[in-house]
């Protein structure tokens, strides 16, 4: 059996608030740094922050393309995830929202040619907000030729609404 996809489930609204800025802080902080790399780099004159900015969100950040069913016991998110793993994806499921992420190292060893850009081994961060609460603990996801399916339960309050 190969190794799923990893679920972290939060429980609580406010330590998902919590978890999810969190995480999310953390990838702006990236942005920022590599921002100002690229700031240096073009020796520190002033101007072109926002180019700076938008390219770094481009190589920290890949929003794959999505789709978002909601059937009348559970949500289905489907996302195109091609050259990613099972084992390098996690899930966090929180009562709202799902927040996907993985990094896929890309490697080009052994080419002689002059590599011009590679958009292969992406940083994936994406957070789906969700139209029904889930219940945490009722979220499965796979993956099946490049494309993830996370399955997420209606949680009981939701449906009775």
């Amino acid at each position: 059996m190969t190794p799923g996809v990893s679920i972290i489930r939060i429980h609580d609204h406010e330590e998902a608030s919590s978890a999810l800025f969190a995480l999310t802080e953390q990838k702006l902080e990236g942005i920022r740094w590599r921002a100002f790399e690229y700031f240096r780099q073009r020796g520190q004159y002033m101007g072109n922050d926002w180019d700076d900015w938008l390219r770094a969100e481009r190589e920290l950040l890949w929003k794959p393309h999505a789709e978002m069913l909601e059937h009348p016991s559970a949500i289905v998110l489907r996302i195109a995830v091609p050259g990613f793993d099972a084992r390098s994806i996690q899930v966090t499921a929180a009562p709202h929202s799902l927040l996907v992420q993985s990094a896929e190292a890309h490697h080009h060893e052994g080419i002689e040619a002059r590599l011009r850009f590679c958009e292969f081994g992406q940083c994936l961060f994406r957070r789906f907000d969700l139209p029904v609460g889930i219940d945490p603990d009722a979220v499965s996801a796979t993956l099946d030729k490049g494309i993830l399916e996370i399955v997420a339960g209606i949680a009981r309050q939701s449906r009775e609404k």
